[in-house]
């Protein structure tokens, strides 16, 4: 379930010049309201009342107004709200879930308002003032009448539509998307779609880092922010994005990471920051399916029949990266050469990490020898006797323990030194 404690602190009842509620609005700056333009339609040049659930009464004008989106601003007049909620402009998502808070008629509602569950079941495409239906989940209203102007949020708390027209067993929203220009001319604030850019991942990816580091890094990410976006991680990678791999649309499959708070952060606070290992080695990470790095004079194992020699010299290592849903980094490391193994699609010069978003997942740290052991064992079918690959240079490693072999630098040249060298143990 999504809180809305913050929402329900902003919103407040449109009161008519009669003394009448019409609606609902909410704060989106100190002193700035949304609500729906029918709610306040009559008196666009009147002063009219808004009333928070305390009984405090302010009062308050139309600002702008938008015909389109059926959409106004109210501003007001004297008072300055330490209460607001952020917006977020993001693509409308089927079966993305959400919450409201607005005054219905209703005896109770009016009196401290009323939270509703929703999940969008249909976007609007064509030209319409609303391009979001929501349906209403659990307990039915018998009437959603003051509910116009109300904010809808995420499961970040911010607003991504706003509440205007009431049908059968749904409710009409148009998105801060589709009002972008009206929302944007009267210098409200609007965060841009978490996946059109890394900026909003850029504070997290190294703040678990000491501080030498932590600037080292952060300078990385922001030239990864200038050339990718998670937008195109996702678009390359679709289902792949985590494992065991999602079925259904790309849509589909973000509405899901998005409705995972914890697990969506992490993942692509986590993309970020290995890129950002692979920018500090010049890598490529144009495919994101074939992330690339060079290994200068890399030392790896060779078996020559019956005898592993070792052998030095450089490769272009491909890094494959893989977000867990699961809390066992040895079961599903295992799992995945396993299966990749039987299909015949285990590479040579290819380093695998995987991370996931539950605590603790691969801080033991998968040592070279079991590592070996596990290559080996799908190497060799049942009563085959033990059948060695020619190369011993796949690479497995958690996150966790790339990420603690390279946090201790203190310079760019020690990061990258010590960047190549977990990578080249991975695979020796």
């Amino acid at each position: 379930m999504i809180d809305t404690t913050n929402l329900a602190d902003c919103t407040w009842k449109v009161i008519n010049p009669g003394g009448q509620p019409k609606g609902t609005a909410f704060f989106v700056s100190d002193t700035l309201l949304l609500t729906s333009l029918h709610v306040v339609s009559l008196y666009l040049s009147a002063t009219f009342t808004i009333q928070d659930r305390s009984g405090k009464i302010l009062n308050a004008t139309v600002k702008d107004h938008c015909q389109k989106n059926d959409l106004a601003i109210i501003e007001v007049l004297s008072y300055a709200s330490d209460k607001y909620v952020p917006l977020r402009s993001e693509e409308p998502v089927n079966g993305a879930n959400s919450a409201a808070f607005g005054f219905p008629a209703t005896v109770e509602g009016l009196k401290v308002g009323k939270k509703i569950e929703t999940t969008i079941s249909n976007i609007i495409t064509v030209e319409h003032p609303h391009d979001i239906v929501l349906d209403v989940n659990g307990g039915i209203l018998t009437t959603y009448s003051g509910f116009s102007g109300a904010g809808v949020i995420n499961a970040q708390h911010e607003v991504t539509s706003i509440l205007r027209f009431q049908d059968v067993n749904s409710v009409g929203a148009v998105s801060v998307k589709k009002a972008e220009e009206f929302i944007s001319r009267n210098g409200i604030t609007i965060i841009s779609d978490e996946l059109d850019d890394f900026s909003h991942y850029l504070k997290a990816a190294f703040e678990h880092t000491p501080d030498d580091f932590k600037t080292i890094g952060s300078a990385s990410a922001a030239l990864v922010a200038q050339r990718t976006s998670p937008q195109q991680i996702a678009e390359a990678l679709k289902g792949k994005l985590i494992i065991p791999t999602r079925a259904g649309s790309l849509k589909e499959i973000i509405a899901y990471l998005k409705s995972q708070t914890t697990l969506s952060s992490e993942l692509w606070r986590t993309w970020l920051e290995l890129l950002s290992y692979v920018q500090l080695l010049k890598g490529s990470y144009t495919n994101i399916n074939a992330i690339s790095i060079s290994l200068p004079n890399a030392e790896v194992s060779k078996m020559i029949p019956g005898v592993e020699t070792k052998i030095q010299h450089d490769i272009e290592l491909t890094l494959q990266f893989f977000f867990a849903e699961g809390k066992d980094y040895f079961s599903i490391a295992k799992k995945y050469l396993t299966e990749k193994k039987i299909e015949d699609s285990l590479r040579e010069n290819h380093c695998h990490l995987f991370h996931s978003h539950n605590p603790l997942f691969g801080n033991v740290y998968l040592t070279s020898d079991a590592k070996k052991n596990i290559i080996h064992d799908i190497s060799s079918p049942t009563g085959s006797g033990l059948l060695i690959p020619d190369n011993i240079n796949i690479g497995v490693l958690s996150f966790a323990q790339l990420t603690s072999h390279v946090a201790a630098s203190t310079t760019l040249q020690e990061a990258t030194t010590n960047l190549i060298k977990i990578f080249t143990d991975a695979i020796k």
